[in-house]
């Protein structure tokens, strides 16, 4: 076989696998929660970036939060099928519409802002 050869069928093998892989990712699809499904698959887990930060959404609507070592404890709720969370740095609760593909999180307060993007875990306790 020669080195052109082996590079066509390298190719033939690769590229496809290359591309369906891609797809599978592109295709990614995140459904829009609702106030039953963000209480079965946010509230009592963790969310977080897996690195930063982490909060805990405590059954009784407790809010606790570590940034880097330091701890902050605020509130949530869900309202009009939106997750509200509240810090001692808010005035007001941030309110956020929530899509879930998998175990990722993607939260948004409006159709045109920016995402935030997460993942939800078992909680772990301190």
């Amino acid at each position: 076989m020669s080195c052109r050869t082996s590079q066509i069928l390298a190719l033939t093998i690769l590229l496809p696998a290359t591309v369906c892989g891609w797809t599978a990712h592109a295709e990614e699809t995140f459904k829009l929660l609702g106030e039953k499904e963000i209480r079965a698959r946010v509230v009592g887990n963790d969310i977080t970036d897996s690195s930063h930060w982490v909060s805990y959404l405590r059954p009784d609507g407790a809010l606790l939060s570590n940034e880097m070592g330091r701890k902050w404890t605020g509130t949530w709720k869900i309202r009009n099928n939106k997750l509200c969370m509240s810090n001692p740095n808010l005035d007001s609760p941030d309110c956020n519409e929530v899509w879930m593909s998998g175990a990722n999180i993607r939260m948004r307060a409006n159709k045109d802002q920016e995402t935030f993007d997460a993942v939800v875990e078992k909680h772990r306790a301190d």
